[in-house]
């Protein structure tokens, strides 16, 4: 939601950022609002099925969902989440316009495909008996899995203002850079300990998620060294959680996987860099510059 407010306040004026702020804010209609807050919802809904999809038991520190109050009931709330995304734009067509509800529910649509098939693609590889995973494969699956969100947030917030066509590209690219840069991230993280989401290091591996640490060590480790790192991503090797994950830990950093990634982020941070530079009305450029800072710094 703050991407699609902060987006719309650049292509109108930039007037929320003044001294009158708060004034400005006050007069957003509830249309707008709403619009923005269905991001949101679809982004709360996505979460609550992966978190069962993925059998991760905790969500920001707390149980999740379906841990508290079971699979069926947690299925349902995403469902109910999901129409309600949907809702909060569709009902203010008479604000907003027709046009512009239909292409914001189109953008929404897209998005919600886009990031299906990237949980889709994700589930594929981890109940699959080949584990073999190249590079290029888990950046894809990054670009789908999380780029949509961003962009879908950012498309809204031009639409809302007004016409976001002459954008669209480059909106999505951005998002792309911003999206991937944010999810190897999100991997290095994985294994620090207290790990905010999962309440552990290393969960990427004993819940067989495709990852870019693990496409990179299979690139680089030897062939006795992948075989080994392959035997002991299997659910049901015999050793116990701590000591595989701190063998992986040790072939990962032979490999140099953690360097690898940091510099992936750097290049992704440089090209997302290099598309705001080129963009106008300024603000909207001022918002790109705060997002790359504030999501990847």
């Amino acid at each position: 939601p703050f991407i699609t407010l902060a987006v719309h306040d650049a292509m109108t004026g930039a007037k929320a950022t003044g001294q009158d702020g708060a004034a400005v804010l006050e007069q957003l209609s509830d249309a707008v609002k709403q619009a923005a807050m269905s991001i949101e919802v679809f982004h709360k809904a996505s979460l609550v099925h992966d978190d069962i999809e993925d059998s991760d038991d905790f969500r920001y520190g707390e149980p999740a969902m379906h841990k508290q109050y079971g699979t069926a009931t947690a299925i349902n709330v995403g469902d109910y989440l999901v129409g309600m995304g949907y809702r909060l734009v569709s009902r203010n067509r008479k604000e907003l316009g027709g046009d512009a509800v239909a292409d914001i529910l189109d953008c929404l649509a897209d998005a919600h495909q886009r990031l299906s098939e990237g949980q889709g693609a994700e589930l594929i590889w981890r109940d699959s008996e080949d584990k073999s995973l190249s590079p290029i494969d888990a950046l894809k699956v990054y670009a789908l899995k999380t780029s949509p969100a961003f962009e879908v947030a950012f498309y809204s917030g031009l639409r809302l203002a007004g016409d976001a066509e002459p954008y669209r590209e480059t909106v999505r690219t951005f998002s792309r850079h911003l999206g991937v840069a944010f999810q190897i991230l999100n991997d290095l993280k994985d294994w620090q300990e207290g790990a905010e989401n999962k309440g552990s290091a290393g969960g990427d591996v004993l819940e067989g998620r495709p990852t870019l640490l693990f496409a990179f060590a299979l690139e680089s480790l030897n062939e006795d060294q992948r075989a080994e790192l392959l035997d002991l991503v299997r659910p049901e090797h015999d050793w116990p959680a701590a000591r595989r994950l701190q063998r992986v830990r040790e072939l990962y950093t032979e490999a140099g996987v953690f360097e690898k990634a940091n510099l992936m982020v750097e290049k992704y941070e440089i090209r997302a860099e290099e598309i705001a530079e080129g963009i106008q009305p300024d603000a909207l450029r001022d918002v790109m510059f705060y997002l790359i800072e504030t999501v990847l710094q």
